[in-house]
């Protein structure tokens, strides 16, 4: 280091760095606040750091350490902290092409010596990939934010990883028009440019202020859904239920598209939980939920309605259509069974179901289709029943 300003730069940034470090690792290893992205989280901290400790070591003479070690490094944080969203977000990694445009990057720079002499175009590789990088994580965080806030507040949450992507980028072109300038936009061999120091500095506090908002944002999502979420099973519960049936009807009222409700109970239920314990009832439940969802659509909605009741909504869906679910669904419980302590245990479902009618509300509907499914339990169970009006039913056998 030349001058005090520069130690004071690099005693500061490395403060704010192990600082985020430690607090990601903590994230990860004592609150378990998802640990797999806090882990890459405190890795991007604490290379992006030891990168621009590298930097600092930087003379006029050819070194691989302190530059082209030092640039992979921290190109390799932004990498870190790109793969964190992603799990963050539970999206797929893209290990394979963020490696593949480091190595690229790494191969083009081994392909002159690390020094002061080439640092225009070193700095110039290295402003490209970082700008890539970053460009990407805010294209991946923009998409998986849009699944709960507007495309705007998307974007305006992640604009400053795509404005540092652009930052980036401008400082590659600026040199590549002026060469000349690269001790003004560049830590070439020391860190003594207060617009660099600072740069560094405001690029680690703004990328991990982004990322514990994104870390937050994931998290209160999750309570929310948490909330609306039957624990055992993961399927929706009664609250979500009332909801949605809401948002169904109101499109049935609006549009006249109609829709149907299936309520399914479990069949002699209570004697197997006296048979075989409640550890096997829940295994049961658990995989009647598994066959509901895979006998499905994606737009029908699952809830656990009851201890062994279940209710499902199906859009777009007619009479003589809820009745072919309701069958599929029958046939696909019967033909599965779980194995308890060396026992088979199968279960069957008596089933309910009713088409929207314009005469009834949300409430009268699901009383209804409650009231097929004690129909179908008088009828010998495993059976499929429904019912058009308080006054009549109307049982159509299964096949």
């Amino acid at each position: 280091m030349e001058d005090n300003q520069s130690i004071i730069f690099v005693q500061f940034f490395f403060l704010i760095g192990a600082s985020c470090t430690i607090a990601w690792a903590l994230y990860a290893g004592v609150f378990r606040i998802a640990p797999k992205a806090s882990w890459r989280f405190a890795f991007a901290n604490l290379l992006t750091v030891i990168g621009i400790l590298l930097y600092t070591q930087r003379t006029t003479e050819v070194n691989y350490l302190y530059w082209f070690v030092a640039d992979m490094t921290i190109l390799l944080g932004f990498a870190f902290a790109r793969w964190g969203c992603q799990y963050l977000f539970k999206q797929p990694a893209s290990y394979l092409f963020d490696l593949v445009a480091l190595a690229t990057c790494g191969l083009l720079m081994l392909m002159v010596p690390p020094s002061l002499g080439y640092a225009v175009y070193l700095v110039i590789l290295m402003s490209v990939t970082a700008a890539v990088l970053l460009s990407l994580m805010g294209l991946d965080n923009v998409r998986a934010a849009r699944k709960h806030l507007s495309i705007y507040y998307a974007t305006l949450i992640n604009a400053p990883f795509f404005l540092m992507a652009s930052l980036f980028l401008i400082r590659a072109l600026a040199l590549f028009i002026y060469p000349e300038k690269l001790a003004n936009l560049s830590a070439a061999d020391k860190l003594n440019s207060p617009l660099v120091m600072w740069s560094y500095i405001i690029l680690l506090l703004v990328s991990n202020l982004v990322l514990y908002g994104n870390a937050l944002t994931r998290l209160v999502f999750k309570v929310a859904s948490l909330a609306n979420k039957d624990q055992l099973t993961g399927l929706w519960n009664r609250h979500a239920l009332l909801k949605k049936l809401e948002e169904v009807d109101a499109l049935w009222q609006r549009n006249g598209l109609a829709y149907s409700i299936l309520v399914l109970d479990l069949d002699h239920f209570k004697q197997i939980n006296d048979t075989y314990g409640h550890l096997a009832g829940d295994l049961i439940i658990k995989n009647t939920a598994k066959v509901l969802q895979q006998s499905l659509r994606k737009i029908d909605f699952i809830c656990r309605y009851g201890g062994e009741e279940f209710l499902i909504i199906l859009p777009l869906t007619a009479d003589n259509d809820a009745l072919v679910v309701a069958q599929k669904i029958q046939t696909k419980i019967n033909n599965s069974s779980i194995l308890w302590q060396k026992n088979t245990v199968s279960v069957s479902l008596s089933i309910g179901y009713v088409t929207s009618k314009p005469h009834l509300s949300v409430e009268q509907l699901l009383q209804l289709a409650d009231d097929a499914m004690y129909i179908a339990k008088n009828n010998g169970r495993n059976t499929i029943s429904t019912k058009q009006s308080a006054s009549s039913d109307n049982v159509e056998p299964s096949q």
